[in-house]
């Protein structure tokens, strides 16, 4: 939606003094799109949530968008619903003295709030979630997950991530494998045909040390990190770090089934802390109350996004 929304702010600290020049981070949560603007002297930062140079998708009406803002060992970190027929929000916020402000990247918290019908605790005292632990809880789950199959389920805001590793080989080896997947490219591959004492690892030393062309000298599987050396000339000789690799890594978008573990590991976590009471308790394909069955679930689809044995879903 265009129409104008204005999210009118003042920054304070706890003495009640406005804040001058600092960064406040208006988000929308079922976008994860956000902007950030500095505060004037008298502590004011305004969004306007139909401005489509800053937030490009837009809000609907029943919107969480959520206001963070760090300062010198200080935070805030406020959410509200949009109503119909409501043209804005204005809110003082005075900051506490708490050390971050977490964001999640697989779901978001519009999406978490959906599926299991929560309300947020600015709409509902009692029985309310706190965003703020909601992103929190949420990052430890995503986190978890991500190093439980050395994936990661993202693309960095379309930037990809980036890997450069070495690895001990073997000569009667020419299989390899990358320690993050899905690769989107690989930058550079390299080999040595030299020993540790005599040609040092890459690239502390570039002597003696060999770049691979792709298609010619190795093929690479993206999905898997299945590195094969098909030039034996280049096949690097048995040491420790005998090759060099330069990756770059990621997902254009989680995928669903991943998706939703978090979002059932996010309510396992939540309902365990007593933070949502009795709000989660049937969900279509786990029961949340049964550990040892979500264990088996997690399990599941964990194992299909590892590959030969890398990955732990000891967690």
């Amino acid at each position: 939606m265009a129409t104008p929304y204005i999210s009118g702010n003042v920054i304070q600290f706890p003495e009640g003094t406005d804040l001058n020049n600092v960064t406040v981070t208006c988000r929308i949560e079922s976008t994860n799109e956000s902007f950030s603007k500095t505060t004037n002297s008298s502590g004011e930062a305004n969004f306007n949530l139909g401005n489509t140079k800053e937030f490009p998708s837009g809000y609907q009406i029943g919107d969480i968008f959520t206001i963070v803002v760090l300062y010198q060992g200080y935070e805030a970190y406020e959410s509200h619903t949009i109503v119909s027929g409501e043209g804005g929000h204005e809110k003082t916020i005075v900051l506490e003295a708490v050390a971050t402000a977490p964001s999640l990247h697989i779901v978001t918290p519009k999406e978490i709030i959906d599926y299991f019908q929560l309300d947020i605790v600015e709409d509902d005292s009692e029985n309310g979630i706190s965003m703020e632990q909601l992103v929190k809880v949420g990052q430890g789950v995503e986190k978890s997950i991500e190093d439980g199959t050395n994936n990661v389920f993202d693309n960095n805001g379309g930037n990809n991530y980036s890997s450069t590793k070495h690895v001990d080989t073997d000569k009667f080896e020419q299989l390899y494998y990358t320690d993050k997947i899905p690769v989107v490219s690989v930058t550079a591959l390299y080999t040595t045909l030299g020993d540790s004492d005599t040609y040092p690892d890459y690239p502390n030393n570039t002597s003696g040390w060999t770049q691979l062309t792709e298609g010619t000298d190795f093929v690479i599987e993206l999905d898997t990190g299945r590195i094969q050396i098909t030039n034996c000339s280049l096949a690097p000789i048995s040491r420790r770090w005998g090759l060099y690799y330069d990756i770059k890594y990621g997902r254009d978008s989680a995928p669903e089934d991943i998706k939703t573990l978090v979002i059932l590991e996010i309510g396992l976590r939540l309902n365990a802390a007593k933070f949502i009471k009795d709000k989660i308790k049937k969900i279509t394909e786990v029961e949340i109350g049964d550990i040892d069955f979500f264990k088996d679930y997690r399990k599941k689809i964990m194992m299909k996004y590892m590959h030969q044995g890398i990955g732990n879903t000891n967690t």
